[in-house]
């Protein structure tokens, strides 16, 4: 919009479930999503004849965090999981600290809660977490309770470094950090794209949008936190 002053563009937030619902019932242009796009969407907009679009926007690695005192520093996906199903509940069977592990989620139908459900949960039913409305205050309640653990987009620690300690996650090779490099190459396992999606071909002023996030825009993603996707070193 500054570079655009005719423009009027509002962004409403409430996760990626409610960005397709409100966009397949026609009441915005763009719906913003950091999953794929569901089954039950995609069978939703077929039956109502919209051909449905998508653009990448950048790319993110849900990450995982802890408080800065907590000695932990990797993780691997069967803990995560044993972690926020309730199976594994005291920081002395990770770190050697005391205290009950306090596990944090996203509410349903943030898109950040359903990669982590569906990459390492893998069906397993949440049973112990409390739910939190955004990814920033998930980064906001860990670094304030220093038994919480929770999980958060790269974007919501751009100006957390000195708060909350990210973890690698480990497997049978190497444990990875998410980083731009490592979610670049799709090496971090918790590795998503953000996307755009369009109801047909864009056209007017969201057909303008959805160009400027291109080239032109990837610099505002790398400030956001986010990794760009245009060709060549993230």
């Amino acid at each position: 919009m500054a570079d655009n002053p005719e423009a009027d563009i509002i962004v409403r937030g409430g996760g990626s479930g409610d960005g397709m619902a409100a966009l397949l019932h026609g009441m915005i242009d763009i719906g913003m999503i950091s999953r794929p796009l569901s089954p039950k969407e995609i069978g939703f907009a077929t039956a109502k004849g919209i051909d449905l679009t998508q653009f990448e926007l950048a790319l993110d690695g849900v990450a995982i965090v802890v408080h800065r005192t907590n000695p932990l520093r990797e993780i691997d996906v069967d803990q995560l999981r044993a972690i926020w199903s309730g199976d594994l509940s005291q920081w002395r069977e990770l770190s050697g600290g005391p205290g009950e592990i306090q596990p944090l989620a996203r509410a349903k139908g943030s898109g950040t809660e359903e990669v982590f459900a569906e990459r390492v949960l893998k069906g397993q039913r949440e049973g112990v977490a409390k739910e939190l409305p955004t990814n920033e205050a998930i980064v906001a309640e860990v670094s304030a309770q220093p038994n919480a653990i929770g999980y958060t987009g790269l974007g919501a620690l751009r100006n957390a470094s000195d708060l909350v300690h990210v973890l690698a996650i480990r497997s049978q090779s190497s444990s990875v950090l998410p980083s731009a490099d490592t979610v670049w190459s799709g090496s971090y396992p918790l590795t998503r794209a953000l996307l755009l999606i369009n109801p047909g071909t864009p056209s007017g002023l969201a057909a303008s949008f959805i160009a400027y996030t291109g080239p032109a825009g990837q610099a505002l993603v790398k400030r956001a936190g986010y990794v760009e996707i245009a060709a060549g070193e993230p």
